[in-house]
């Protein structure tokens, strides 16, 4: 007799999850604030004057704000009135976050904010120590009368002490111009500085525009809608973030005295650094035709096979060439323009009046076209 064996397998049920689904992200697995925490977090700071804003923060986000707090010019730092708002964000137990912004609430600046940032630890007392070591005065620095803000990061060792305040970005507005800088806090690159417009404006300016100030400043790019440029500043700390101040003080000071007179006396005013600058430029294009030009002395010299000048000149192209990836800035070939006087009214020109300048340039080259192609076709006739 045959046997038939039917087996039927229901279905699996899914087994649970005991972690963070990674597809929903950790903020799905985050447990909001609850009151009780947030009266345990508030003692230490109600003890310095801080207190807690429930309207402004995020519980859901375990991100805890305080009440601003206002100061005013002249009471206690050099500026102009400033509204200071603290922020601790508590999303990672383990590695918290405090997070100071300093707002210019009136003057030329008004508007303008930097944030001096606090990380490391789960202990919110020892962020709040650091935010308060620095001066509120610091992230806002007045010069020649233009407020200066400026962002910083403060973070913890290998060693476990404080790394910091690092510099991180500024900003200014110099009369209708808007300065930003940045520099990274690991590489030891270069500080990096644009000038921007209004929307609907656009900027007319040298190329040697801050690089008159001196060798550690790069003449400006023009990329789009903005000028790009670079400051050399030191790659290391402690002594790089008080060069940064220092340089972009005097940046700010320089846009100041230069933007607030007309374009036709740069040339006059600065026209020794002008060439200064024009030299500068030209260094790497000089040492490449220096080195063309001394190749031919390579059969005058009596050199033996073992000799190691022999081995440098023989395996120089590769040494340049490592040597070139190894600075902080690859050296530009180019053929720098002569200075001469600058011819435009202002330095700021409505947007539509720039592009009926390139129009009107592009038209001009049209006629000279249309002459050529009738000359063309009667030579082919």
């Amino acid at each position: 007799m045959t046997q038939i064996r039917i087996k039927h397998d229901g279905p699996r049920l899914k087994a649970k999850r005991t972690h963070a689904s990674p597809w929903h992200g950790a903020k799905q697995q985050m447990k909001p604030l609850t009151h009780h925490e947030i009266l345990a977090l508030m003692a230490p700071f109600t003890a310095r004057g801080r207190h807690a804003d429930l309207a402004a923060s995020r519980r859901d986000e375990r991100v805890l704000a305080f009440k601003p707090i206002a100061h005013e010019a002249g009471g206690g730092q050099d500026g102009p009135p400033l509204r200071e708002d603290l922020v601790l964000d508590l999303q990672q137990p383990e590695r918290l976050r405090l997070v100071r912004t300093v707002t210019v609430t009136e003057g030329p600046g008004a508007g303008l904010s930097s944030t001096l940032t606090a990380e490391g630890g789960g202990d919110p007392v020892a962020l709040l120590e650091r935010i308060d070591a620095v001066p509120v005065g610091r992230q806002v620095k007045t010069y020649d009368g233009v407020p200066l803000v400026r962002g910083y990061h403060i973070g913890v060792g290998a060693d476990g002490g404080t790394v910091g305040p690092v510099f991180v970005d500024a900003a200014a507005r110099v009369e209708g111009v808007n300065l930003t800088a940045s520099a990274d806090r690991s590489r030891g690159m270069p500080a990096e500085i644009k000038l921007t417009a209004d929307p609907g404006w656009e900027l007319r300016l040298p190329e040697d525009l801050t690089a008159v100030i001196g060798w550690k400043w790069r003449p400006l790019v023009h990329i789009v809608s903005y000028w790009r440029g670079s400051i050399k500043v030191a790659r290391r700390e402690p002594d790089r973030t008080p060069d940064i101040e220092t340089r972009l003080g005097r940046t700010v000071i320089h846009l100041r005295r230069t933007l607030s007179r007309p374009p036709g006396e740069f040339h006059a005013r600065h026209r020794r650094a002008r060439w200064r600058v024009t030299f500068q430029r030209a260094i790497p294009m000089l040492i490449g035709i220096a080195l063309v030009a001394a190749t031919p002395l390579i059969r005058v010299l009596d050199m033996e096979d073992s000799s190691i000048l022999r081995m440098l000149i023989f395996h120089a192209p590769p040494l340049m060439l490592v040597g070139f990836f190894l600075m902080r800035e690859m050296p530009k070939l180019e053929i720098p323009p002569f200075p001469r006087r600058l011819l435009y009214p202002g330095w700021i020109v409505p947007a539509k009046e720039q592009e009926a300048a390139k129009q009107k340039r592009m038209t001009a080259k049209e006629p000279t076209a249309a002459v050529a192609e009738p000359q063309a076709l009667e030579a082919e006739g």
